[in-house]
C-alpha cells in the first residue's frame, strides 16, 4: 500500500528529525535547514490538498 503525498511527506519530516538528523534529535536545538525545508513541503501539500478538497466540494445550502 502507497502512502498519499502529504503522508509521504510527513514521513520524511518525522524520520528525518527523529532518526537521521543529530541537529535536529539534541532535546536543546532547532531543527536544521532541512527540516525546516522538508516541514514546508508537508505545509505546501497539504495546502493543496486541502484547496482541491474545498474545490470539489458542492456548494453548502
Amino acid at each position: 500500500m502507497r502512502l498519499s503525498p502529504l503522508q509521504e511527506a510527513w514521513r520524511a519530516y518525522v524520520e528525518h528529525t527523529l532518526y537521521l538528523c543529530d541537529t535536529c534529535r539534541r532535546v536543546d536545538g532547532s531543527p536544521c535547514e532541512s527540516a525546516e525545508g522538508l516541514y514546508r513541503a508537508y505545509w505546501e501539500i497539504g495546502k493543496r490538498v486541502t484547496a482541491q478538497v474545498r474545490d470539489a466540494s458542492p456548494p453548502r445550502q
